[in-house]
């Protein structure tokens, strides 16, 4: 008899594990739900916004899914009016409207995670009245403890996961950050190359001519034949540093003196 009587009482036990699950289920996406509609009411832009806004969407849905599974019903119609509020926010072309819908999604999904832990609670009453005739009372209790649990263990995942995107999003934040300024000290770097660029190759080109003109003048049959290559476009700085492009014109510089140097010392040959 005894032996009857624990198999009925995990007959009745087997029902409601699988009810605790889809609750657990339930209330796990409703934690997402919230999260991500948190988010996308407190996001700076509309783009951010709608990204977390389809996340929320599809977590939404899901509890809208459980709910009716475990006959929740008020969840499940606060879960629909939530996915419809974010679907709206999906649809707005500002930013302020966007941010409206969030919001009431985000409301609602403060309720939605009330509604379904009362949902719950009102779940294990039924189940423990319809075992309480059960002669393995201490079984049950065990039951419940394990199910409490769970649910402590899954809201400890949850928490952990949240500090864990939030740590994520720091680091994207950091990395963007470094990113900016790189890219305006590079901007500042590359504009000074420019300036550069345009008063070397000016200067060169000015003593470039001199040297010519001096050239005749010490020997009207030379010409002087320069081979400093310090014309350059724009693109070439893109690849060096501001050193890199002083180096250049500065080796540009001795090249076109030691030429000169070569052809004058010949002109003092030829008078000898």
């Amino acid at each position: 008899m005894k032996k009857i009587a624990l198999i009925l009482f995990l007959l009745c036990f087997i029902p409601r594990t699988n009810a605790q699950n889809i609750y657990d289920d339930a209330l796990t996406a409703a934690s997402y739900a919230y999260s991500h509609s948190k988010k996308a009411h407190g996001a700076n832009n509309v783009f951010h916004t709608q990204e977390y806004a389809d996340k929320a969407i599809e977590a939404f849905q899901k509890v809208e899914d459980l709910a009716d599974k475990c006959g929740c019903k008020v969840a499940n119609e606060t879960a629909y009016k939530a996915r419809v509020d974010m679907e709206s926010s999906l649809e707005q072309d500002t930013y302020e409207r966007s941010r409206f819908f969030a919001k009431r999604a985000k409301e609602l999904g403060s309720e939605l995670l009330e509604q379904l832990t009362s949902c719950q609670a009102n779940s294990d009453n039924y189940a423990d009245e319809e075992v309480a005739s059960s002669e393995d009372e201490n079984e049950l209790a065990e039951a419940t403890q394990e199910v409490a649990s769970k649910q402590k263990e899954l809201e400890e995942k949850r928490r952990q996961l949240e500090i864990e995107q939030q740590k994520l999003e720091q680091q994207i934040a950091e990395q963007n950050k470094i990113k900016a300024e790189f890219e305006a000290k590079r901007a500042a770097e590359l504009k000074a190359q420019s300036l550069m660029k345009s008063k070397a190759e000016m200067a060169l080109q000015k003593l470039e001519n001199a040297l010519q003109e001096l050239s005749v003048v010490l020997n009207e049959e030379s010409k002087f034949e320069s081979q400093a290559d310090y014309v350059r476009s724009e693109n070439d700085l893109k690849n060096e540093s501001l050193d890199d492009t002083k180096t250049f014109y500065v080796n540009r510089a001795k090249e076109l003196t030691q030429t000169a140097m070569q052809q004058f010392a010949g002109y003092n040959m030829v008078e000898n």
